[in-house]
C-alpha cells in the first residue's frame, strides 16, 4: 500500500482493506492501550467516552478493570462501528457499551456527561483540533479527565504516511493546545519498544500519554 492510501485508512478505515488495518492497528497500538489503561483509575458508576475505538477489540479491558462502569465509543468510520458491535456483543446487548457512528466535532451528548475521555492514536486527525477540543470539554464532567495517547512527531515524523492527513506533536505543544481549551495536565507516561512499523520499516517506536483535567 502507497503512503498516501495508508494515510488515508489510518486516518479512516474503510471498507475491507480498513477492516485490515483495523486488526494491524490491534498488535501495533497494543503497547499505547497498555500504558493507557495502567493510567486509568476508573471508579464504579463512570461514564467513560472513547474517541476513535476502531475495531474496539480492546472494550473488554475497560471492564475488567472496573466492571460497573458505562463505556460510549464515537468513530467517525461506520466500517469500524459495525466491527466494534461484532466484536462486543455481549457488552452492546448488556448496554454496558455504546458505540455512535459521528464525528468528534459535533457529539451527540448533553453537557457535562462523562466522568473521562479517552483519544488513543486519534489526536493527529483532529484538524482543526479548536472544534474537537471545545466538544471534548463540554461532554466531560466538572474535574473530568482527559487521556490522550499518541506517538511524539520526534518518533514518527521520517515514516513516508505521518507527511499527510496528520497533525504531529510533541508533549509540551500538546500541554499548550489543550491549556488553551481549559485542561490541566496532571500526569504523563511515555515507554518505548522496537516493532515494525505500518509500512513495515522497524522502528523504535514512543508511546506517550497525557492525562488531563477539565478546569
Amino acid at each position: 500500500m502507497d503512503p498516501i492510501e495508508l494515510s488515508s485508512q489510518l486516518r479512516k478505515p474503510t471498507g475491507e482493506t480498513g477492516k485490515e488495518i483495523g486488526k494491524v492497528l490491534n498488535e501495533s497500538n497494543r503497547g499505547l492501550y497498555e500504558l493507557a489503561f495502567e493510567m486509568m483509575s476508573l471508579q464504579k458508576d463512570d461514564q467513560v467516552l472513547e474517541i476513535g475505538f476502531g475495531n474496539g477489540m480492546h472494550f473488554p479491558e475497560y471492564f475488567r478493570l472496573q466492571p460497573r462502569i458505562s463505556v460510549t465509543g464515537v468513530d467517525f468510520s461506520m466500517d469500524m462501528c459495525e466491527e466494534a458491535k461484532a466484536n462486543n456483543a455481549d457488552l452492546v446487548a448488556s448496554e454496558k457499551l455504546t458505540l455512535h457512528c459521528e464525528e468528534t466535532s459535533s457529539l451527540p451528548f448533553p453537557d457535562n456527561r462523562f466522568d473521562l475521555g479517552v483519544a488513543l492514536n486519534v489526536i493527529y486527525f483532529f484538524d482543526p483540533p479548536e472544534i474537537h477540543l471545545k466538544e471534548i470539554h463540554r461532554v466531560l464532567k466538572p474535574g473530568g479527565l482527559f487521556l490522550i495517547g499518541y506517538r511524539p512527531r520526534h518518533s514518527v515524523e521520517h515514516l513516508e504516511f505521518t507527511k499527510k492527513n496528520f497533525i504531529l506533536y510533541e508533549a509540551d505543544e500538546l500541554t499548550a493546545l489543550l491549556k488553551k481549551h481549559n485542561f490541566k495536565k496532571v500526569e504523563a507516561e511515555t515507554r518505548s519498544s522496537q516493532k515494525m512499523a505500518m509500512d513495515d520499516t522497524e522502528v523504535r517506536v514512543t508511546d506517550s500519554c497525557l492525562l488531563f483535567r477539565k478546569t
